[in-house]
């Protein structure tokens, strides 16, 4: 599978099944309790992570390794030949007056706050809202308040809360977007 070039050494390729250091990215995420928000663990003060469990539900549908879009896939992110953050784009959802993608991302703690997030989102949603041809309105990410480290990624890559976007004023999760200039 290809590279996406990111910056410098940061690049990232879709996530391919047969691939062992993704099977090994997956698994490593899903068994870190500030990704994978386990379940079992009902108790609020308990629950830590906030994405799913990535090993078991990264490969239901396998439909985005057959194009070559950013929209719709799953994606590793490698510093070099080393995989450190897992990055899913949506596909392409429409409300009446607009369409977007949902982005979804992690680190491995080794890799956090160096920028590589920060890096990648900009490049990606720059280069989703640049495409002429979708003519996309916006990318979203839906972050817990609890997150700071990550709503300080989102914000650096050029996101900004949208109140329009949440379910209520006292949304759970809140809705960071990056608009088309």
């Amino acid at each position: 599978m290809e590279f996406y070039p990111i910056k410098g050494q940061l690049q990232m390729k879709k996530v391919e099944p047969t691939n062992e250091k993704d099977l090994w990215l997956l698994h490593h995420l899903t068994m870190d309790e500030d990704v994978y928000l386990n379940p079992l663990k009902v108790e609020a003060e308990e629950r830590q992570g906030f994405l799913w469990n990535l090993e078991e539900e990264t490969f239901l549908n396998l439909g985005y390794l057959e194009h070559d879009e950013l929209y719709g896939s799953a994606f590793s992110i490698y510093y070099g030949d080393f995989p450190i953050g897992f990055l899913d784009i949506s596909g392409i959802l429409y409300t009446p007056n607009s369409s977007y993608v949902d982005f979804s991302y992690a680190l491995i703690k080794e890799a956090r706050g160096h920028g590589y997030m920060r890096d990648t989102l900009r490049m990606v949603s720059d280069d989703i809202l640049g495409n002429r041809v979708y003519c996309l309105d916006f990318c979203e990410c839906f972050i817990s308040p609890f997150n700071p480290n990550s709503i300080k990624v989102a914000c650096a890559a050029g996101f900004s809360r949208d109140t329009t976007r949440e379910e209520s004023k006292n949304a759970i999760l809140h809705c960071y977007t990056k608009k088309r200039k």
